[in-house]
Order: structure tokens, then C-alpha cells, then sequence
């Protein structure tokens, strides 16, 4: 069974290179580079923002269950 998933893994992989072009032909100007930092920074709020509310609530949960 394991020799079974290696070798789809073996096609799969096999097959995902060979439909990749060897070489790229694309321009990057430089606000792609401004793109991608805004990005990051877009990720990192949206983390702080929706991820202080569940920490909370859990913190909460906790506290309930510990008192009991």
C-alpha cells in the first residue's frame, strides 16, 4: 500500500514539472515589490485584529472551567 502512494506521489510530482515552462519571460516593475509588502502588512494586521477576539474568549473559557 505504501509502495502504491509513492509512486502516485512520483506522478504527481512528475507530471506538475513537466507542465512548468523551463524559462519565464515576465516583467516585474517596481510596485509589484510595493504589492507584496502591503501584503504582509495587510496579513500581519488582519492576525492582530482577528486573532486578539478568539484569544480573548478563550482566555475567558478557561477561566470558567478552572474555577469550577
Amino acid at each position: 500500500m505504501k509502495v502504491k502512494k509513492m509512486k502516485n506521489r512520483r506522478y504527481g510530482v512528475l507530471l506538475i514539472f513537466s507542465a512548468l515552462p523551463l524559462s519565464a519571460y515576465a516583467y516585474v516593475d517596481p510596485g509589484s515589490g510595493m504589492l507584496v509588502w502591503q501584503g504582509m502588512i495587510a496579513l500581519v494586521g488582519a492576525i492582530i485584529m482577528f486573532g486578539r477576539n478568539p484569544l480573548q474568549s478563550i482566555k475567558a473559557l478557561w477561566k470558567r472551567v478552572l474555577r469550577k
